[in-house]
C-alpha cells in the first residue's frame, strides 16, 4: 500500500471536487505559527468500488499497514465511529521538503467524493491559505467546473455547467472563452491571469478541448479521427463527458459519436498517462473488432496477458500467467496452496512448501503486520516475480503501446503564451492516430500485500 512517488507534485488527485479532496497540488494551508504546508495528494480507501471496509477493525488493519510500511503517523482531524468504514488521506509538503499527513475518517468512498470534507476540518490552527496575490487556481478543473459525470449535448448545456460552477472572479473569463471556441473562434484571452497560464492549460484545458472540437477550432489529425471513429459525424453532433475519478487512466474526457463509439481524449499524452488493463484490453478487443489480426498476432505475447489479466479474477491472476509464462514453481499447485491458506486464515510461514519459501525469499516479509496471512503473503510474493518477469521482456512493452496507439483515442495538446498581464491561448494539437510513447510496465507490489488483494495487477507508463 505504497503511495506514488512523492517527488511527483504536479499529478491531479482523487475524486477533486469541493473541500479537501477538492485541493490541487501545490495549494497551501497556513498556521498561526507562520509555518505552511502544501498539498501533494489527496486519496480515499478503499477504493471507490469496494466502497467500504468490513469491520472497524479492517479499517485499523488497513491504516496500521499504511502507516507500518511507510514509516508513517497520520494525523486524525475526527474521530472514528463504528459506522466509518473508510477514510481519506492528504498528503502535504512541510517547508523543510517532509511530508505530513493528515487523515479523516468517512463512512463509504464513492467516485465523487464532493464535499465530504470540508476545508475547515483540519488540525487546530490550520487553515487554507488566502490567494491574495496569487489567483485562484484550485478551481480551474472538470472535477470543479463540471463536477458529474452527466452527458451534455451541445456546447451550450457545457457552458451553462460551468457558468454555475466557477468561482466569482474567474466565471466570465471563462464562460467567455468556451462562448469563443464554440463559435470557431481561438484567439482566446483571459484578462489579468498571465501568471496561470500553466493552470489554465493543465486544467480548464481538459474543458476547452472538447468545446473547441465541437466548434471546429481544432482540425488537422482531429478530423481525421472524426472520419473513422465517428464516421464523419460532426463532432458537434456528440456527446461528451468527463470522468469525475482520477482512476479514468488515458482520458480526460469522452466524445460519445452517433454511431455509439465512445472517442477517449487525452490531454497529456505521452508518459504522462497512466494505462490500465481496462484500457489495454479495449484496445485489443477493438483490433479484433476490426479484424487487425496482423496486429493482434505480431504482439500475441502483449495480448495474451492482459487478456488473461483482465478475465481472471485478482486472486487467480498471477499464477495463472506465472504458469503461462512457465515460471518455475508457479502453478496451479501452487494456487491450491494459496487458496488454503487464506481460506485457513494462516498467520504465519511454517510449514509452507519449498516452492512458497522459494517464491517469497526475494522479498521482505513482514509476519508481524497485522491481518498477516501466509495464502496473501505468498500470491503478492507470485504477483512481484510475475511482473518481474514480464517486464525484462522488451515485446510486451513493444505490444502493448501498438495496442494503445490503434485504440480510440485523441492526444490533444494545449499551448499558452502571455501578452502583458493577461494569458493567452496559443493553439491546440491533436494527434491521431495517438503515440503513446515509453514503457509499459507492470506494477506487482500495488494492490498484492500480505494482508490482503486490493485489486487487479496494475500498469503504468515508465
Amino acid at each position: 500500500m505504497r503511495y506514488r512517488d512523492f517527488k511527483i507534485v504536479e499529478s491531479k488527485l482523487l475524486g477533486e471536487a469541493k473541500g479537501i479532496f477538492g485541493r490541487n497540488a501545490g495549494d497551501r494551508f497556513v498556521h498561526g505559527d507562520g509555518r505552511e504546508y502544501s498539498i501533494v495528494e489527496v486519496s480515499v480507501y478503499p477504493d471507490a468500488q469496494t466502497q467500504r471496509y468490513e469491520s472497524p477493525e479492517a479499517r485499523a488493519d488497513a491504516i496500521e499497514q499504511i502507516e507500518k510500511e511507510n514509516n508513517i503517523t497520520i494525523e486524525w482531524v475526527n474521530k472514528p465511529a463504528s459506522n466509518m468504514l473508510a477514510f481519506g488521506l492528504a498528503i502535504l509538503d512541510d517547508a523543510d521538503g517532509g511530508h505530513v499527513y493528515w487523515g479523516k475518517y468517512l463512512q463509504f468512498s464513492k467516485h465523487d467524493m464532493l464535499g465530504t470534507w470540508d476545508n475547515k476540518m483540519v488540525p487546530s490552527g490550520w487553515q487554507l491559505a488566502t490567494k491574495g496575490a496569487q489567483k485562484i487556481q484550485a478551481g480551474f478543473d472538470p472535477q470543479h467546473l463540471i463536477g458529474t459525470e452527466q452527458q451534455f449535448s451541445g456546447v451550450e448545456s457545457i457552458i451553462s455547467q460551468v457558468e454555475s460552477k466557477a468561482p466569482e472572479g474567474i466565471q466570465d473569463i471563462f464562460v467567455g472563452a468556451l462562448k469563443d471556441l464554440a463559435q470557431g473562434n481561438g484567439n482566446v484571452v483571459f484578462p489579468g491571469m498571465n501568471d496561470q497560464a500553466p493552470a489554465i492549460r493543465d486544467y480548464f484545458g481538459e474543458i476547452m478541448q472538447p468545446v473547441a472540437m465541437m466548434g471546429g477550432v481544432i482540425g488537422g489529425q482531429a478530423e481525421a479521427a472524426r472520419e473513422v471513429l465517428a464516421e464523419g459525424a460532426r463532432w458537434s453532433d456528440c456527446k461528451v463527458y468527463w470522468p469525475m475519478a482520477m482512476n479514468a487512466a488515458l482520458c480526460d474526457s469522452f466524445l460519445i459519436a452517433p454511431n455509439g463509439q465512445e472517442i477517449g481524449i487525452s490531454s497529456k499524452g505521452g508518459s504522462g498517462a497512466k494505462a490500465s488493463a481496462k484500457n489495454l484490453y479495449d484496445a485489443a478487443q477493438k483490433a479484433e473488432k476490426e479484424g487487425n489480426t496482423e496486429l493482434l498476432e505480431q504482439h500475441a505475447y502483449a495480448v495474451d496477458i492482459v487478456t488473461r489479466f483482465h478475465e481472471l479474477s485478482a486472486k487467480e491472476g498471477p499464477c495463472s500467467v506465472g504458469e503461462y509464462l512457465n515460471i518455475p514453481g508457479i502453478d496451479q499447485k501452487l494456487q491450491a496452496e494459496i487458496n488454503e491458506y487464506m481460506q485457513n486464515g494462516k498467520s504465519d510461514l511454517e510449514g509452507i512448501s519449498q516452492t512458497a519459501q522459494d517464491v517469497l525469499a526475494p522479498y521482505n516479509v513482514v509476519e508481524s503486520t497485522k491481518g498477516f496471512n501466509a495464502g496473501y503473503a505468498i500470491l503478492s510474493g507470485v504477483a512481484k516475480t510475475v511482473a518481474k518477469e514480464i517486464n525484462k521482456n522488451p515485446e510486451f512493452t513493444k505490444g502493448a503501446l501498438a495496442l494503445l496507439n490503434q485504440s480510440s483515442v485523441i492526444q490533444v495538446y494545449t499551448k499558452m503564451g502571455k501578452r502583458g498581464d493577461d494569458a493567452v491561448l496559443g493553439a491546440f494539437t491533436a494527434v491521431y492516430p495517438p503515440n503513446f510513447e515509453g514503457k509499459i510496465l507492470l506494477d506487482g507490489g500495488k494492490n498484492y500485500y500480505s494482508s490482503r488483494v486490493g485489486g487487479k495487477m496494475a500498469f503504468g507508463f515508465d
